[in-house]
């Protein structure tokens, strides 16, 4: 990665009103164009907080927010265009640092009248593209929903969903704070305020902490895996076969209108503290995860209930690579270090686990739903064990993270041809596992009742056109899965009836 930026002097640093970085890593590249081509909208990560009597006004969300902001330099950050150092007329992408933040630009107040539905507020916020174009404002947004909801909205460049945990511990502990800050003091309630940006480096670069190197053998390989699977077996027998979608996508230099843009349904599945913690006792027990067991229940009940004739299932699974760096930057910080799961899976034994009886155990149903306990926790089992040998002996985990090198290039050099031919016809589980409050946080009554995740849908043709369940957690708390696609692509009812089986099945388990 470059270093601190020698393009600029400081008077043309004062003239632009940005201060150039250092050049943008490939994975922050491919979320700027994503963006900017209307391929994906931005990413979110809602808490629920609470106060005996107290809601978040106006001015102790400003003085906390200031908190934030001195903790985290990346919310300062944004990308810009720079002539290639490599090719004459080509672009690279660039982070820059915004010395001062206004306040308009970063927090907006909403009122919403009855119970607030969660779903048409992140529809509503996925529906929201940043103006990256404009390089005086960040590329973050803070929504305070009836003093009660704070819906932090980010551009994916900035960080991934545990970059949204980081700033809601950071947010949390800023509101239960004994004194504030010189920063924070500072605040006054008006549109006009200026938010000062300590000078501090952001967090480097993943890539920076990878010992190992892309193998271009395991690209060739992957690239001709899905190339003859899709050649020869009929698409037929692929989940979400009957997903409807354009196969156009755009380029750098025809970029979607914005009536064209990628626009995003979201249904959620709200699973209650009790049922969550018999479920992860039995998770335990099984020698097993609630992700994995996720996984497993996605497959019986999609090869079951909705794809009775696919014989074939795609899956990916975001995995935080955290702890698997050199020097790990930790859980408070902003950086987009996530790698993806492939596995495709013969749907016979989890259609099997629906349909037929086990020889120890007949079926539980429930209206109609049935599943075959003891295989169920087999294949969860299974799949947990396949996952860690990914991620801790075959290094397949970091080879897809390292992937994303080939997207270290100029702007004008980057192509989607193919993309969609690792994530089509697949569902993919983003879970972010259970919120935790700083250890070190004072105790000024403030608490998280409930967190939720959702990621704008990204352009089918080059993505899943399956479903994207996004998960967070409180710990003895709720549960709540945010299931996301593309508008169009699949049938809304279809998707509520998924998260309708998924809950009945957990709850067949515990």
């Amino acid at each position: 990665m470059a270093a601190e930026s020698n393009r600029s002097t400081t008077a043309a640093d004062q003239e632009l009103g940005y201060e150039l970085i250092r050049k943008a890593g490939p994975l922050e590249l491919l979320t700027h164009l994503f963006h900017d081509l209307g391929i994906q909208s931005n990413i979110l990560v809602c808490a629920e907080y609470f106060k005996d009597g107290q809601l978040l006004t106006k001015s102790k969300v400003l003085e906390a927010l200031a908190e934030v902001i001195h903790d985290h330099p990346a919310l300062s950050i944004i990308g810009v265009s720079q002539p290639s150092e490599t090719r004459e007329g080509n672009h690279q992408l660039w982070e820059a640092r915004l010395p001062t933040l206004r306040i308009q630009d970063c927090v907006k107040f909403l009122t919403i009248q009855g119970e607030v539905d969660l779903a048409w507020v992140f529809e509503n916020a996925h529906s929201q593209w940043f103006d990256t174009k404009d390089t005086t404002k960040p590329w973050w947004k803070l929504l305070v929903v009836n003093g009660r909801y704070a819906v932090f909205v980010y551009h994916h460049s900035i960080g991934d969903g545990l970059s949204g945990y980081a700033f809601h511990r950071s947010f949390l502990t800023a509101l239960n704070a004994d004194e504030m800050t010189s920063e924070a003091l500072g605040v006054v309630a008006h549109d006009n305020f200026l938010i000062q940006q300590p000078f501090k480096m952001p967090t480097p670069s993943p890539f920076d902490h990878i010992d190992g190197k892309l193998s271009w053998i395991y690209i060739i390989y992957c690239f001709l895996f899905w190339r003859i699977l899709r050649f020869f077996v009929n698409q037929k027998y692929f989940l979400f076969s009957d997903a409807i979608f354009s196969k156009d996508y755009p380029s750098l230099a025809k970029p979607f209108p914005v009536e064209m843009k990628t626009r995003t349904k979201v249904e959620l599945l709200r699973v209650d503290g009790d049922t969550m913690t018999k479920c992860l006792s039995e998770c335990r027990k099984h020698k097993t995860s609630f992700t994995a067991l996720l996984q497993t229940l996605i497959q019986v009940t999609l090869a079951a209930d909705f794809y009775p004739k696919a014989k074939l299932g795609f899956s990916r699974l975001a995995v935080n690579l955290r702890p698997l760096l050199r020097v790990n930057p930790g859980r408070d910080v902003f950086t987009n270090a996530v790698s993806t799961y492939y596995r495709v899976q013969q749907l016979g034994r989890y259609r099997s686990c629906a349909n037929k009886r086990s020889p120890s155990q007949a079926p539980v149903s429930i209206q109609g739903i049935a599943i075959d306990v003891p295989a169920v926790w087999e294949l969860a089992k299974a799949y947990k064990q396949d996952l860690n040998r990914a991620t801790y002996k075959t290094g397949t985990i970091m080879q897809d993270f390292l992937l994303c090198k080939i997207f270290d290039r100029d702007m004008e050099d980057v192509s989607f041809y193919g993309h969609g031919t690792f994530q089509n016809n697949s569902f993919l589980i983003s879970n972010l596992g259970v919120f935790e409050p700083r250890e070190d946080m004072a105790d000024g009554g403030w608490s998280i009742k409930e967190v939720g995740f959702s990621a704008g849908a990204v352009r089918a043709t080059l993505s899943d056109f399956g479903i994207v369940f996004d998960v967070a957690s409180i710990r003895g708390g709720n549960c709540l899965i945010s299931a996301t696609y593309e508008e169009g692509v699949l049938k809304d009812e279809m998707v509520k009836e998924v998260m309708m089986a998924l809950l009945a099945r957990i709850k067949l388990l515990v």
